[in-house]
């Protein structure tokens, strides 16, 4: 493993050298890294932790409840690949700055940018290795932004997407949380009606429709909206939370489930340990999961499908997007809205097909005709994670990385197999 901080610094703009600087924590692959692609992973947000998706979601570790020691994570996305997670935009967690910074999609992907070619220059092994980019939730934003500035710099290992939960459209997302409450019959039927009579399924933002959102988020409001067939975290602040996870764990030697609620929170009380930020190479400046920024709200609310059509009618990029189907925030409808409104066709034999993980459903997936450019394994697939929420990772670690497994090796009937179990 490798830690600390790659400069991405504006030259142009004259900011003086160390003015941005990304952290990252990159983890070699288990087995054959000489040859394993790499995979750069970001959390969304916008301003959220990449650590999170290494200490909580695919990295090769997870934190016990004692909220200080980790135990190993058998569903480790490193398993399959050289792993190299980031904390961006500059500013959150680890990653610092001594500038006043405009955040937004463009701001934050042209860092990533020059994360990536200064990644290269850093550990020049690599270079060769097929690269793929990954996210969750506003990933939705920053990867096919990032896509377009790889492709346009023309940098030869960059092989595809792989994306999760993809936040592409805020109208197709808010309207796909109470279209999602419903399907799980979490609203009393009287409610919804008045709320489809009234016109608010096709624009719940609307001021006339305040009152009965309102009403709708105040059933929902004890659920995890980002997993709703999930447990919560239950207890409210994180020293209080912390005080009770050590003592379970002194009195009763737990360790967490393969999903654990409060593993964010731990995570957080794992990474402001002295001794873990002077392991990491890490600045001496508090964690926090989601960093409380201002966006540019025009880039926020920018519609993302141009940019899914540029780069699948490039015909060179591998590209899937999954959806766990228990996430109300990101929700799998306002997924397939995005998803079959860009106007491609099934391949035969291959619409709405079942995947299996150890005999069991595990979703559905839909691969799709489109261009590919000679010597090039173009392709775009849609897949359903069934019984995962917004954290793919996290809620359903085994299929999750059945996934990631199908996506790299492009064997289609392999997570019917049980050999990621062990």
């Amino acid at each position: 493993m490798f830690s600390g901080y790659i400069d991405v610094s504006p030259s142009p703009s004259g900011a003086k050298a160390g003015s941005r600087e990304i952290f990252y924590w990159f983890v070699e692959a288990q087995s054959n890294a000489s040859e394993a692609p790499l995979i750069l992973w970001t959390n969304g947000g916008p301003g959220c932790s990449g650590l999170i998706g290494f200490l909580a979601e695919q990295g090769p570790f997870r934190v016990k409840p004692d909220g200080e020691s980790l135990m190993r994570n058998p569903h480790a996305w490193n398993k399959l690949a050289n792993m190299v997670f980031i904390e961006q935009p500059v500013g959150v967690g680890f990653s610092t700055t001594t500038e006043n910074i405009d955040y937004g999609d463009h701001q934050a992907v042209e860092d990533m940018h020059a994360f990536v070619l200064n990644f290269f220059e850093r550990y020049p092994e690599y270079t060769g290795h097929d690269f793929y980019i990954s996210s969750e939730s506003y990933g939705g934003h920053y990867m096919p932004m990032l896509a377009k500035l790889l492709l346009d710099s023309d940098v030869p290992e960059f092989r595809g997407i792989f994306l999760g939960n993809p936040f592409t459209y805020w109208a197709y997302s808010f309207a796909g949380m109470f279209e999602t409450a419903w399907g799980h019959q979490l609203l009393p039927a009287p409610l919804w009606a008045q709320y489809e009579e009234s016109g608010c399924k096709a624009a719940p933002w609307l001021e006339k429709c305040s009152n009965t959102t309102t009403e709708i988020f105040n059933i929902l409001q004890d659920l995890d909206m980002y997993a709703l067939d999930f447990s919560t975290c239950s207890h409210e602040g994180q020293h209080e939370q912390g005080l009770l996870l050590r003592g379970l764990a002194q009195t009763q030697n737990i360790e967490p489930p393969p999903y654990y609620p409060c593993a964010t929170q731990v995570t957080g009380m794992y990474l402001n340990l002295p001794e873990v930020r002077k392991a990491i190479h890490a600045e001496n400046v508090n964690w926090t999961e989601c960093a409380d920024i201002s966006w540019n709200q025009t880039e926020h609310s920018e519609p993302m499908m141009p940019y899914w059509v540029d780069l699948i009618e490039n015909g060179t990029l591998k590209i899937m997007i999954y959806s766990g189907d228990d996430d109300s925030v990101c929700p799998t409808s306002a997924t397939q809205q995005f998803v079959w409104d860009l106007g491609y066709s099934p391949l035969t034999g291959r619409n709405w097909v079942p995947w299996k993980v150890l005999g069991q459903t595990a979703g559905f997936r839909t691969d799709f005709d489109v261009p590919t450019q000679e010597g090039h394994a173009a392709s775009f697939e849609f897949v359903t994670v069934h019984g995962a929420g917004h954290m793919v990772p996290a809620t359903q670690p085994e299929r999750s990385l059945a996934l990631l497994q199908s996506f790299l090796s492009g064997d289609k009937d392999l997570p019917k197999r049980a050999s990621l179990r062990r």
